[in-house]
């Protein structure tokens, strides 16, 4: 990062915009609060990429800041998408710095950025886009930090520690017991919910964004219409759509959000009337009704941690939900099994 961003450009920064397309977009959104927090920048925000390009105005784009005091992030592991460059091509119109979290540095992304941060994920099945979501949000939180650091909002002991915790975090999810109990759960539940056509994905500020990266798991893995709500519009909106047992409800819940008690009493209200309901969350299971399926997983030092791997279960479920319903993903173009597409028709 030092090299990409110097010390005295990254202590100028007082605004940033982070944004990207599909699971890049999730990302962004994910990690906004912890790249908040370790920044120490308040006007930071993540808008719909749509959004930025289209309805940005300049005075928005930079809140009243002079254009070297601006960053605007496009993330994109390809680097290649028209929406990317546009993204990018708009920062520098406004003679704002620009810059691309991605994989490509030969992209045309990378070509249109003034800065190109490349994540340099290692090589090997990408599919459908975990390694390179869990590298984006790592990058978009090392960005915050150094950031932070430049600008002295955090001390270098700080910064080490934000890397250590996200290592640890990791690891703690990895841990060959805890993971494979992860992954038997996931499986079991497939067998069970492999012929649903309708799937919703509940999460709440952080997991929100969680919940859309699984959403879009569903989706490419196994051609199922799917959904992301927040609890309360779940609650008054989705709560009524017909046929609740044929509707698999994930819930993403953590323990330390302050309105946990809200989120149990959607997952009370999902098993009364019958939806068939997963939660995976860092609580105690006894928190949640016995109907509910519940995957534990560990519980973060810090509240920001949680997203960066709590899409894990749910993401593993819909690959799962394809597989044993014999299902390529990507509407047929990906044979999983072989890892090879197959671009002239629809398995």
């Amino acid at each position: 990062l030092e090299r990409i961003l110097d010390y005295d450009t990254a202590r100028k920064i007082k605004r940033v915009i982070i944004t990207g397309c599909g699971d890049s977009y999730s990302a962004a959104g994910a990690m906004l609060p912890a790249f908040k927090a370790h920044s120490g920048l308040r006007l930071a925000s993540a808008p719909d990429p749509m959004d930025f390009c289209r309805f940005y105005s300049e005075d928005e784009v930079r809140k009243g800041n002079l254009p070297d005091e601006t960053l605007v992030v496009a993330v994109s592991q390809s680097g290649g998408s028209a929406r990317i460059v546009e993204i990018l091509e708009k920062a520098n119109g406004l003679n704002v710095l620009s810059m691309l979290i991605s994989n490509s540095p030969e992209s045309k992304g990378a070509k249109a950025a003034k800065l190109m941060y490349n994540v340099e994920t290692p090589s090997g099945c990408n599919t459908p886009g975990l390694r390179s979501y869990f590298a984006s949000m790592i990058a978009i939180n090392a960005l915050g930090a150094y950031i932070g650091l430049s600008r002295g909002h955090i001390t270098l002991e700080r910064f080490f520690a934000i890397k250590d915790a996200i290592v640890n975090y990791t690891q703690s999810f990895m841990e060959q017991e805890r993971y494979e109990r992860v992954d038997d759960l996931m499986f079991d539940v497939s067998k069970t919910w492999k012929d649903f056509e309708k799937f919703e994905i509940i999460g709440d500020f952080d997991e929100g964004f969680s919940a859309q990266f699984v959403e879009e798991k569903f989706i490419e893995c196994a051609g199922v219409h799917t959904t992301h709500a927040d609890s309360e519009d779940w609650c008054h909106i989705n709560y009524f759509l017909r046929d609740p047992k044929t509707i698999g409800t994930v819930f993403m819940v953590n323990s330390k959000a302050p309105d946990f008690d809200r989120v149990v009493y959607a997952v009370r209200s999902s098993t009364a009337i019958g939806r068939p309901t997963l939660v995976v969350t860092d609580a105690n299971a006894s928190e949640f009704p016995a109907e509910a399926i519940v995957c534990e997983i560990p519980s973060p030092d810090e509240a920001w941690l949680m997203p960066i791997m709590d899409f894990a279960p749910g993401s593993i479920l819909a690959a799962y939900v394809a597989a044993v319903a014999d299902k390529f993903f990507f509407g047929g173009r990906y044979d999983y099994r072989t890892q090879k597409w197959n671009f002239g028709g629809f398995a």
